[in-house]
């Protein structure tokens, strides 16, 4: 009896550790620097760039039978084309200029299934559902417009995945638009669309009426690709840590042009389970 259970334990054992180590999810906190150039020309047509520290991004993966990604970022940029000046206000007095505000907020859901793959290569191909919303405050002297952008789109979505060996890995994503649905501010952000807008002053009634006042849009009018590759170098069973490198580029010209290119570079941890 001692010699089967000798026997059935190893067994046992490998089976276990075979087990623990066949992770299907993971989630993965990143933290980088980002560097935005933007020009909307329905405020300005100055090129607005800036480094910012604050672009954080938190993602959940599930791979199995077919491959899941839910991703969220957050990034804040306060771009100026000139320097701080003084100006004087009819109530307050003699003030000082302040920064644009841009405040990016990307909530990405991806699902593909693998076409291709071996003990090196995986290559996955599927949509994803994109959508993001792009507030901002362009401050000149006592106010100024607050256009917002928003998006919710389908994208073509391509997931690479290579195995240098056990600890080392490479990870990179490509998404292209099939087609998208957009409001963008009007004219100089101001106009009788605007006003009725946020005549509610209620928050939620106002993003709903911006929302309703967007339009569908194919790549003729809207582009966007979004480009991302990731190094892993896995710690143990549980934990990988990494880097990244993340482009985001938007061209879209109604009701008038608006070009923004981002890029990040993170820093990432993850957690398998």
């Amino acid at each position: 009896m001692k010699k089967i259970i000798l026997l059935i334990f190893p067994v046992f054992l490998a089976h276990s550790l075979y087990s623990q180590e066949e992770k299907h999810n993971a989630i993965t906190l990143n933290w980088g620097m980002g560097n935005i150039m933007r020009q909307d020309l329905t405020v300005s047509p100055f090129i607005h760039q800036k480094w910012s520290p604050v672009k954080v991004g938190l993602n959940y993966t599930r791979t199995k039978k077919l491959d899941h990604l839910l991703n969220v970022e957050f990034g804040l940029y306060k771009p100026s084309v000139a320097d701080p000046y003084l100006f004087n206000s009819l109530f307050e007095g003699e003030l000082s200029s302040l920064a644009h505000n841009f405040m990016l907020i990307n909530i990405d859901y991806a699902l593909g299934k693998s076409v291709i793959e071996n003990s090196k290569w995986d290559l996955i191909i599927g949509g994803k559902s994109r959508n993001y919303i792009y507030a901002s405050d362009y401050n000149f002297g006592a106010s100024g417009p607050s256009p917002m952008h928003i998006s919710f789109g389908l994208d073509l979505w391509i997931n690479v995945k290579y195995f240098l060996n056990e600890k080392h890995y490479f990870n990179a994503n490509v998404s292209l638009p099939i087609f998208s649905y957009i409001y963008r501010a009007p004219y100089l952000a101001w106009n009788d669309e605007y006003f009725e807008n946020i005549s509610s002053h209620v928050g939620i009634k106002e993003f709903g009426s911006r929302i309703e006042d967007g339009q569908f849009q194919s790549w003729g009018t809207s582009q966007r690709v979004d480009f991302d590759i990731n190094y892993g170098y896995v710690l143990n069973a549980r934990w990988d840590i990494g880097m990244s490198y993340h482009l985001s580029t938007i061209f879209n010209q109604t009701p008038t042009s608006f070009t923004q290119i981002e890029n990040v570079i993170y820093l990432s941890g993850k957690i398998k389970f």
